[in-house]
């Protein structure tokens, strides 16, 4: 008889071998987990102990039949497959590579970054130059750490008020100059990634400007971080540029404390938004300083990405059924990535009601956009929809279509059983002859009830502050009016066309103050107002013309 012979796992090469670019770091200091660099591509790939002298053993000398009958009993045929097939998929075998991001200065990172290199591993950032020396030793970081608590200590006294930067008008030059500040800041906070790195050996790699989500900033490519094998050191290189961010931010506080006038506005004005920014970067439910800060310290490769697909399985199992999904993370990272997964549709759905408001504005065009945006939402949604079905190996749709219709109806009575007060947002304006409302004269703009209640609040590029309220008055008809108190800057040029309407018994508003003012429309409930306000009046503005 002869021999017989396994069968070959689907596109793992017949005799496995590890990649020439590979190298594989051992790990030290206590840690368990190797590490494989890829040269060729810039990734790294962190694995256990068994994977990597599994890895270390293919020398492209045996087939798999080979490898199975000299690994076995120890590693059953199965496991060596499961491996096999997760080292080809990462590309760490002959045969086998990934795609590269590609070596041009121009490159496309997901999810919205569009980069450009200025610098290919930079020599002012490597190990024992001066930059690193100046950046990131223990008196810089002191400083550093003295300006942050030396701006929160100036605003929590009272010193200076920074806050009131963000919650009023300021002048829109204030706001050019802050920006970039803000760009320059980042530079800092680029150059701080770096320095950290190149203070416990590294090196960056590339070092260049881009467009992030649209946002002009500079970025610094530190992924040599993942040869550190202190995971101390690797969250420090994370955490450099929010502290370097927080400390400039403190700087510009100290300053607007100790000055007066324009000075003092403008500086509260870049220690706002230098602090807004810093603050955003902690985020960890994106990639940004914080997530990588947490997966360093956790010591979890690719913490965010498992932890949303074992959440995907779940929720996937629960509504289609089929086989129990195994988890990859312990169960409490589950919260966390239920959270990484709605995090980016809470940002979404607050860009589709400002999206929603400036299309309206453009008539039947912005209209018919806006409608063509919502149905490729709702596509997108339903594809993703598909895909669960199929990852979860459920054998009918039949109970993921009455889950799905279950969880619907649910939602719907909800929503149908909420009363919500509808509203507009417009402006006020105090003058001699009393206080006016200034609502937008663009379609789908509704009258403000008679003797229904205004709020008045100050509008600033990062929020508003309210200031009183007022009672709807009569209509006074539809005037040209300046577009500024419409705006959360002051100083801008132009004007649009206004219903005018006087306003009683408001209080807080003083002579010569302007600013937003939110009117109550009507009643009814959530699920009426987000149809009529998504669907049937963006469709009644196209039918009409």
């Amino acid at each position: 008889m002869g021999t017989a012979t396994a069968a070959p796992v689907p596109d793992v090469p017949t005799r496995p071998q590890v990649r020439p670019g590979i190298e594989l770091i051992a790990p030290e200091n206590g840690e368990r987990a190797w590490t494989a660099a890829d040269h060729d591509s810039g990734r790294f790939t962190r694995l256990g102990a068994g994977a990597a002298t599994l890895l270390q053993g293919l020398d492209g000398t045996r087939d798999l039949d080979r490898l199975r009958a000299d690994l076995a009993p120890s590693v059953p045929a199965e496991v060596l497959d499961t491996a096999l097939r997760r080292f080809t998929d990462l590309g760490l075998l002959t045969g086998t590579a990934p795609e590269s991001p590609g070596n041009g200065r121009f490159q496309y990172r997901r999810p919205a970054a569009l980069q450009f290199t200025v610098f290919r591993r930079p020599g002012f950032l490597a190990p024992g130059r001066p930059l690193p020396r100046l950046m990131a030793n223990r008196v810089s970081t002191a400083l550093c750490g003295a300006a942050v608590f030396a701006g929160l200590a100036v605003v929590l006294s009272g010193a200076v008020r920074i806050s009131e930067a963000a919650w009023r008008p300021q002048p829109w030059q204030y706001w050019a100059i802050a920006m970039g500040v803000v760009i320059a800041v980042n530079g800092l906070h680029e150059l701080a990634h770096g320095a950290c790195l190149a203070r416990y050996g590294g090196h960056a790699r590339r070092i260049g400007v881009m467009l992030l989500y649209l946002t002009p900033a500079m970025f610094c490519d530190v992924t040599d971080v993942w040869r550190l094998r202190d995971r101390r050191q690797r969250v420090m290189v994370a955490l450099a540029g929010v502290t370097c961010q927080l400390g400039c931010a403190g700087v510009l506080a100290l300053g607007s404390a100790v000055t007066a006038g324009a000075a003092c506005d403008l500086l509260g004005v870049c220690a706002t938004m230098t602090t807004f920014a810093g603050l955003f970067n902690l985020l960890p439910f994106i990639k940004l300083d914080g997530y990588i800060a947490l997966m360093a310290w956790v010591d979890i490769p690719n913490l965010r990405e498992k932890s949303m697909a074992d959440v995907r399985a779940l929720a996937g199992w629960v509504a289609f059924g089929g086989p129990r999904p195994a988890r990859t993370l312990a169960d409490g990272w589950a919260v966390y990535g239920a959270v990484c997964l709605l995090f980016p549709w809470l940002l979404l759905g607050n860009l589709l009601i400002a999206g929603r408001a400036a299309l309206i504005g453009f008539g039947p065009m912005g209209a018919l956009s806006w409608l063509c945006l919502l149905a490729a939402l709702a596509l997108h949604i339903a594809v993703r929809l598909f895909h669960a079905y199929r990852a979860s190996g459920a054998r009918t749709p039949l109970r993921g279509l009455l889950a799905l219709g279950a969880g619907a109806a649910v939602l719907a009575g909800l929503a149908h059983a909420r009363p919500y007060t509808e509203t507009e947002y417009g402006a006020y304006t105090v003058t001699g002859d009393g206080v006016r409302l200034l609502l937008p004269d663009a379609p789908g703009v509704r009258a403000p009830q008679p003797g229904g209640e205004v709020s008045l609040m100050h509008l600033g590029i990062l929020g508003r502050q309210p200031v009183g309220t007022a009672v709807t008055g009569t209509s006074m008809g539809t005037e040209t009016v300046p577009a500024e108190p419409f705006l959360p800057v002051t100083g801008i040029p132009g004007s649009l066309s206004a219903k005018v309407y006087t306003l009683s018994r408001p209080t807080g508003a003083e002579p010569g103050d302007q600013g937003m003012a939110v009117v109550a429309t009507g009643s009814t409930d959530l699920l009426t107002h987000l149809a009529r306000a998504a669907v049937l009046d963006p469709w009644r503005l196209v039918v009409d013309g």
